[in-house]
C-alpha cells in the first residue's frame, strides 16, 4: 500500500495514513474509533500546516 503526497492536501494524506494503519492492524469499533481518535489528536500540528517532524526532511522526496 503507498500514499500519494504530491498535489493532495496535508490532511488528505493524513487521513490515508491514518485508515491504513487501522486496516494494516485490522482494527475494528471500538479499537478502532480509539486509535483514529488518539492519530488524529498526535498530528494536530501538521494539520494546520506543514507536517510535524523534522523540517530538513523533504515529504515528497522520501515517497
Amino acid at each position: 500500500m503507498s500514499v500519494r503526497l504530491r498535489g493532495r492536501p496535508w490532511v488528505a494524506v493524513l487521513a490515508d495514513m491514518i485508515e491504513g494503519v487501522v486496516a494494516a492492524n485490522g482494527l475494528a469499533p471500538p479499537q478502532s474509533d480509539r486509535l483514529r481518535a488518539e492519530l488524529w489528536a498526535m498530528t494536530s500540528e501538521s494539520v494546520a500546516g506543514e507536517p510535524a517532524g523534522d523540517p530538513r526532511v523533504d515529504v515528497a522526496r522520501v515517497a
